[in-house]
């Protein structure tokens, strides 16, 4: 019991406060199966069962309610933080990094930005603009506190990852540029188009790029793009078919601008989600900045 991990024990408090499996996993910004993993860790280290589940949630055994009450209230002097907190937002000492790449910051991290601001105006931002590898090595070693990204298909199986949204993308043309609106295209096809895709280090391009390959088919765009907001200028200027996110061109879809080309295979949609630095403590003003994103 000497060498039992003390996040262990944290991740029992938070079940046996919130008796859920998903709650608890939420306040910790990890996965439930890595919840319920440390669960059956410690009551393999402690040689006893520590919760029974019922129909209302995860019950504590007798033997759960004794580590419980032992260890509420060193946990919650530990987590409690709030006036740490607000001094350290008052005297403007707390600085949050973030990693991106430029299409998240653009359309998923400014929004975010100004709803915060108004709550903690004195909180200063580093934004640090690159590509995921190098984001993720920068958050490893400590020079990032958060890196926003598309988490499909980046190496994250150790990381601290929290899922914010699910983005669904298509492809898309300007109305009066083509007309494509009585066919349905197969993969093979596609390179038949005006493609406007980003370059093949980009994120979304990989993507496509891996759907494409499970059909054996090699994509080749008319214009290959730096960024995807070269690939959205292109696009409404009507000079090809475009590989966009649906949330970023959806209103000019509904008026009629763009229209979705149909295709006979389905594109999934991608996770976008939050990797956060293991060094983040509970009473951290970014635990704060992590709860305006989950909205």
């Amino acid at each position: 019991m000497e060498n039992i991990n003390f996040e262990l024990y944290k991740v029992f408090y938070f079940v046996a406060k919130n008796k859920n499996l998903s709650k608890a996993a939420n306040e910790l910004f990890i996965s439930q199966p890595a919840v319920t993993q440390s669960i059956k860790k410690l009551e393999e280290e402690m040689g006893y069962k520590l919760f029974y589940r019922t129909k209302s949630g995860m019950n504590l055994t007798k033997d759960g309610e004794i580590l419980y009450e032992f260890l509420k209230k060193p946990i919650e002097a530990l987590t409690s933080g709030k006036k740490h907190l607000k001094d350290e937002v008052s005297n403007n000492s707390m600085t949050i990094r973030i990693g991106s790449g430029t299409t998240l910051i653009k359309y998923s991290l400014l929004p975010i930005l100004k709803d915060f601001e108004r709550d903690f105006p004195n909180v200063r931002f580093e934004i640090v603009q690159g590509i995921t590898s190098k984001l993720i090595e920068m958050l490893d070693n400590d020079l990032l506190d958060l890196v926003l990204l598309s988490i499909n298909y980046e190496n994250i199986n150790d990381k601290r990852v929290l899922v914010i949204e699910e983005a669904q993308d298509i492809f898309c043309y300007k109305k009066d540029a083509f007309d494509f609106e009585d066919r349905i295209f197969k993969m093979e096809e596609l390179n038949s188009l005006p493609l406007l895709l980003q370059s093949n280090l980009s994120t979304s391009r990989k993507f496509l790029d891996d759907l494409a390959g499970k059909k054996h088919v090699v994509l080749e765009s008319r214009y290959d793009l730096a960024s995807y907001a070269l690939v959205l200028d292109f696009l409404k200027e009507g000079l090809g078919v475009g590989f966009v996110n649906y949330n970023h061109v959806k209103e000019d879809i509904k008026k009629g601008n763009l229209v979705v080309l149909k295709t006979d295979f389905k594109i999934p949609t991608r996770k976008i989600g939050l990797c956060i630095n293991k060094k983040i403590t509970e009473e951290s003003v970014i635990k704060r900045f992590i709860e305006y994103i989950k909205k």
